[in-house]
């Protein structure tokens, strides 16, 4: 641009402008994403399997009827929740828990291998198990069972009443869970929020969950003139072909 006059360096200048201005255009970013059409290829079942179930009507009568009898607050010491009345269950009791409770633990190895993508092998995997501890809880307003685990390999919570609380629920204006829920936690926290690895339940009558007993979970207070009953306990498998059995010595809840 040395030999040019004045007037030609000036509209060199704004003819290159210009080109710029046309190429920054032309490399701008779409206003809409293109149409892409994705495929799932696979994905990873990540996590325990924690299956819903209901539970039949003897199992829930037969347990409230035996919870009656026995002696208010015997399970307190070893359980992890902030509640007056937690009744361990008699020999007996187990005894009879394991006949109406052995379907469940069937469908829940079934369940759990097919989740994950394995056939039943009877010489590798087993539906036979010692049950470790069996307990009733009889959960009044304003008590409240903080995060925790259990021992063995699987527990459960069985919901035998539940009170109502509808309106309780309406009135809360939290961000947490409602009052009376029941809330599994795996993992660390996650980051946006619906990548949490938190699930929150809330418990109907003769419903079941069956989880890994290490799965941390809690259950929130409520404030209703009501009780909720539940029924929990732990158990772990028996190698392949042995029979079903009780232990001898109550398993610890850890908080």
């Amino acid at each position: 641009m040395s030999n040019m006059t004045q007037d030609e360096k000036d509209a060199e200048i704004k003819r290159l402008t210009k080109q710029i201005q046309e190429n920054a255009e032309k490399n701008k970013m779409p206003k809409e994403a293109p149409q892409r059409n994705v495929k799932k290829e696979g994905q990873l079942f990540f996590g325990p399997y924690v299956p819903l179930c209901r539970v039949h009507d003897s199992l829930i009568t037969g347990l409230l009827n035996r919870g009656e009898k026995l002696d208010k607050g015997t399970a307190n010491h070893d359980l992890a929740g902030h509640l007056l009345d937690q009744r361990r269950y008699t020999r007996e009791d187990k005894e009879w828990f394991i006949r109406e409770f052995k379907p469940y633990i069937d469908w829940y190895v079934k369940g759990a291998l097919e989740w994950s993508g394995h056939q039943l092998r009877p010489e590798v995997h087993t539906t036979s198990f010692t049950l470790m501890d069996l307990w009733i809880n009889y959960m009044k307003k304003h008590e409240v069972n903080p995060e925790h685990y259990h021992g063995g390999q699987l527990s459960w919570v069985i919901f035998c009443k539940t009170p109502n609380l509808k309106k309780e629920q309406e009135k809360f204006e939290g961000r947490s869970p409602p009052p009376g829920s029941i809330v599994f936690n795996y993992g660390e926290p996650q980051h946006p929020k619906w990548a949490d690895h938190t699930f929150t339940y809330q418990p109907q009558e003769n419903y079941m969950w069956i989880f890994p007993a290490q799965l941390r979970h809690q259950v929130l207070p409520f404030h209703t003139d009501e009780t909720r009953i539940t029924v929990s306990g732990n158990l772990y498998f028996n190698a392949p072909g042995m029979p079903d059995d009780i232990s001898d010595k109550p398993n610890q809840i850890n908080g």
